[in-house]
């Protein structure tokens, strides 16, 4: 469960009123409008109570970009929220904020378009302002370059007459009032249409398409409306987001579309809004041709995000279709649709906007609600800190990671002899000096020669070269083997242990291999899982009577201990209730059970036990599990424990397991991650939150070389050194930033 990670890898745009205007990878926003009169995780309840806007300059329209969001007010100023890193939210600052902010010098606006992490305005007279990362040269001030950014509104060059906007992740683009469409910003895969550079760092024109009434970006491709209602799209087209032109790159005509009102483009997919309110979607998830869209009648808009889509009807409702892991369809669950389901709860919008993993409305009375993913405050509810998803995320600040290790609501990482944590701090846990949760990695304080980390529930510990071990976090069982029980912020040496060439980490005891062989443990022994035959606890090393051959790795679980011999043979020892053991001597016992080896197992690579269970991968790339089964964590579709080995269904090819709470997990080559047992909170990476018996698929993750897991999250370390999380972050364990979800529309707090 919480072993070294060494342990685990051995162990580890306008929209249907005119033209459309696009957010991050092609998220389109709306024009202005004129107005009328906690962790919510998959499938709670209603959402909360929308706020009667009615303040002295309410909002009339909303966008949406990679994880912030902004609101066009009726004086024509503009506030933002969410991931403000790159200036993007335009207020002279580069942090994030959950509440709205003020987007400095900018009035007069009447559209607005986000991108990844820029944004932009249109403002009255047909100027365009832009503000954020100009890496690519997206702000179109002449000035982009490698980390270039503004976090203040800077004017578009030579542009004076432009009638809609749209922004990609990095690249934007413009209908000018003659019906021309130009663009700026990333043209490596031909989004802009000029194959001559890669990067215009100022206003380009599209050869090629005139006419135009609305544009719309995506990742790696741009889509306008023209006269007749045809449609012409230009870029990279390898998700079929081009219709049936493959790759064309050049501009040129959508067969068999025409006809349409309104656009929008997604990462890889791009919608047409038809006469009547249906609507057409190709590329991503629908395949080159055309297909219409299920549920969805009476619709007057469009707006796409990363992988979702949704259109708002003219009674003011929303109806959203595609990826669903965030919530970002609003339907009250974490389920993907290919029909289009209603949004919660929302009936008065007049502007709907669809960012990566979020989607927000502007609503008659002058608010905004926001659901799905809440990234950087993203859903402006003045909440951070809380998230439930069954995706990947990547670990911030975060690089040449070697080794990872989970406890039950944080994860440690090793990258050149320093040690870095995240997630859960209130028990001193990240070894900082400090004890408040953290949602991205720092360093623990005073250690930079470790070799090996191990995590237990709330307390980590690492390997230094010199063989002496050093512990932090919680120790009221002895786990930290000071001799003492009392909590550390900051690492504190192991009592006499000079020498360890192995650790591992259980729920409260922690164990070591010694140079002469000898394997000693320390901390909760009630069960024996620290010194065989005693059922006390230990604040410092104890030997482990018993008879061990060279050990290579230690794996611990709640009650019971166990350790992988170099001839391939695993030993365990501690309490066999649940037959965690995997030997029929002392079955349902809850004393200390003498170190055996686990009966019947072909010669193991690695273990991974967890809290009553334990996994074995062998050389074949077989996994096998035995122990308690209660919620499937053997993955073989047991509902009783067992304590013979069990192999997991289906599962060949692994290269690595981890073993969590009550999940197991193991990567394949080619990188699928397969997961099975609890998955409340999405630790299965799923995208769902059930139970499974057998493995499910998870996140696909090339270069995968080790896995950890803690009681409800799961992380992987990559072969370039970078570490991706998913699962449970109520405490900030998956290292991607604070933020909560909402699976159903939530006020935005401080709208004026």
């Amino acid at each position: 469960m919480r072993r070294s990670p060494r342990a685990l890898g051995l162990a580890a745009g306008l929209l249907a009123l005119a033209a459309c205007a696009t957010g991050p990878r092609g998220y389109p926003t709306q024009p202005s409008a004129k107005p009328g009169s906690q962790n919510t995780s998959p499938g709670t309840g209603p959402s909360q109570p929308v706020p009667n806007n009615n303040g002295p300059d309410p909002a009339t329209a909303v966008a949406a970009g990679g994880a912030h969001t902004c609101a066009l007010l009726r004086s024509g100023a503009v506030d933002c929220w969410g991931r403000g890193s790159s200036g993007e939210l335009g207020d002279g600052n580069l942090r994030d904020s959950p509440r709205p902010v003020r987007v400095v010098g900018l009035g007069d606006v009447i559209q607005l378009a986000l991108g990844d992490q820029h944004s932009c305005a249109l403002v009255r007279g047909g100027q365009v302002q832009c503000w954020g990362s100009n890496a690519a040269g997206q702000l179109g001030d002449g000035a982009g370059r490698p980390g270039a950014q503004s976090a203040r509104p800077t004017t578009v060059r030579n542009l004076t007459d432009v009638a809609a906007i749209a922004a990609g992740p990095t690249h934007t683009c413009a209908v000018r009032k003659t019906g021309q469409v130009a663009c700026w910003g990333d043209n490596r895969h031909a989004q802009i249409g000029d194959l001559s550079r890669q990067v215009w760092v100022s206003p380009a024109a599209v050869p090629g398409v005139s006419g135009a009434g609305e544009v719309v970006a995506g990742a790696r491709h741009t889509c306008a409306r023209v006269q007749g209602g045809k449609v012409m799209c230009w870029g990279t087209g390898s998700h079929g987001q081009l219709g049936d032109r493959g790759s064309a790159r050049a501009p040129g005509p959508v067969p068999g579309v025409d006809g349409v009102s309104a656009l929008a483009a997604g990462q890889g997919h791009t919608c047409g809004l038809k006469a009547g309110g249906g609507v057409l979607c190709w590329g991503a998830g629908f395949g080159k041709n055309p297909v219409e869209i299920a549920g969805v009648s009476g619709a007057v808009a469009l707006t796409a995000g990363e992988a979702h889509t949704c259109a708002r009807t003219g009674d003011g409702a929303a109806r959203c279709w595609g990826d669903n892991a965030s919530g970002q369809l609003g339907d009250g669950t974490a389920e993907d649709r290919k029909a289009a389901a209603a949004v919660v709860g929302l009936n008065q919008s007049v502007s709907l906007a669809a960012g990566a993993e979020h989607t927000c409305a502007a609503l008659r009375s002058g608010g905004v609600v926001c659901w799905g993913s809440n990234e950087a405050g993203a859903l402006g509810n003045g909440v951070e800190g809380e998230e439930t998803i069954g995706v990947a995320v990547s670990v911030r600040n975060l690089t040449g990671v070697s080794e990872i290790a989970s406890g039950d609501d944080f994860t440690c990482a090793l990258s050149g002899g320093q040690v870095q944590c995240w997630g859960a701090g209130n028990m001193g846990q990240l070894g900082d000096g400090s004890q408040g949760d953290r949602g991205g990695a720092d360093d623990v304080s005073g250690i930079d020669d470790a070799v090996q980390i191990a995590a237990g529930r709330n307390h980590a510990c690492a390997r230094r070269r010199s063989g002496a071990v050093a512990c932090w976090g919680q120790n009221g069982r002895g786990q930290l083997g000071d001799g003492s029980k009392q909590a550390r912020t900051r690492p504190v040496a192991v009592a006499g242990l000079t020498d360890a060439i192995e650790i591992g980490a259980g729920r409260d005891h922690t164990c070591a291999v010694r140079k002469t062989g000898q394997v000693v443990c320390w901390g909760r022994g009630a069960e024996g899982q620290v010194a065989v035959g005693k059922i006390e606890d230990a604040t410092r090393p104890t030997v482990v009577t018993g008879s061990f051959g060279q050990v290579k790795q230690l794996s611990l679980g709640e009650v019971h201990s166990c350790a992988l011999q170099s001839n391939r043979i695993p030993l365990c020892w501690g309490q066999n209730r649940w037959g965690q053991l995997g030997n029929l001597a002392g079955v349902g016992t809850q004393t200390g059970q003498a170190v055996v080896p686990v009966m019947k197992l072909l010669p193991a690579e690695e273990i991974a036990a967890g809290a009553l269970h334990t996994c074995a991968r062998i050389s074949n790339g077989e996994v096998y599990c035995w122990g308690n089964t209660d919620d499937g964590q053997l993955g073989a579709g047991l509902t009783i424990a067992s304590v013979a080995r069990v192999r997991v269904k289906d599962m060949r090819g692994a290269i690595a397991i981890a073993g969590g709470e009550a999940h197991a997990c193991a990567a394949v080559a080619g990188g699928q991650i397969y997961c099975w047992g609890r998955g409340n909170a999405g630790q299965l990476g799923d995208r769902g939150t059930q139970i499974q018996r057998f493995p499910v698929a998870g996140p696909r993750i090339d270069g995968v070389v080790r896995l950890s897991a803690g009681a409800e999250h799961t992380c992987a370390l990559r072969q370039n050194g970078r570490v991706l999380c998913w699962g449970s972050n109520q405490r900030g364990q998956l290292g991607g930033g604070a933020g909560s979800q909402s699976t159903t529309p939530t006020p935005v707090v401080d709208i004026p």
